[in-house]
């Protein structure tokens, strides 16, 4: 963005402002639940005065949204777009890659995407408080994340499962799946249980290495 030769403008400076309130918001919210948060400590992480969140949000209601719009911004870094899953679908029919690593490849897609970036994490987890107590806009997460996630998922495991597999058979083990890489957003205790200090990127690999043969086994044989 172009800046102004004394320093940044006066759009510059808002549009970083929105940013972080969205940045703090989605980790307060995260941790929190929305009825957790306060304005006050909003404004206060955020290092800004009460005024500019209604400011640029209108309000606390209009931050969380403009938060779950941007959980739904980077949906594809987290699981992988329709359109990715069917080139898999794709080199797999024609004997580029087995059935086995189509599976392996949605697997790790999944794993990398929600254990990769801090900042993923905390989605996650938002995710996850509306998936169990579902706001006003769970509707707009339903209809702009969870259903093309799904689906995504849905012809993967479809193409890799017998032809007869019911839908209600493809759609648990979908979801089964979902729960599988969920269990890991918090893993402190899983890291205690089995000693390790944290989730490093070689730990994270680790665990995809294990994981990944398990749910080819579940889905493949």
């Amino acid at each position: 963005m172009t800046q102004h030769p004394k320093g940044k403008t006066n759009k510059a400076r808002g549009e970083e402002t929105r940013n972080k309130l969205i940045e703090v918001g989605l980790r307060l919210f995260a941790m929190n639940g929305f009825n957790g948060v306060s304005m006050r400590s909003l404004a206060s992480e955020a290092e800004v005065n009460l005024a500019t969140v209604g400011y640029h949000f209108g309000g606390k209601q209009g931050l969380y949204e403009a938060v779950i719009r941007e959980i739904i911004r980077f949906r594809e870094e987290i699981m992988p777009s329709i359109e990715t899953a069917q080139k898999q679908i794709d080199r797999f029919k024609s004997g580029e890659i087995s059935k086995e690593e189509m599976v392996a490849w949605l697997f790790r897609s999944q794993m990398l995407g929600v254990l990769s970036d801090p900042i993923t994490v905390w989605g996650i987890m938002l995710i996850n408080r509306e998936m169990a107590a579902p706001s006003e806009v769970y509707p707009l997460l339903d209809k702009e994340f969870f259903e093309p996630s799904i689906q995504s998922m849905n012809i993967v495991i479809q193409a890799a499962m017998d032809d007869d597999a019911s839908n209600t058979e493809i759609m648990a083990v979908s979801t089964a799946l979902i729960g599988i890489v969920l269990k890991f957003v918090k893993s402190k205790a899983f890291t205690d249980r089995v000693g390790w200090d944290e989730m490093t990127p070689e730990r994270i690999e680790e665990l995809i290495e294990i994981l990944s043969r398990r749910v080819v086994a579940l889905i493949c044989c």
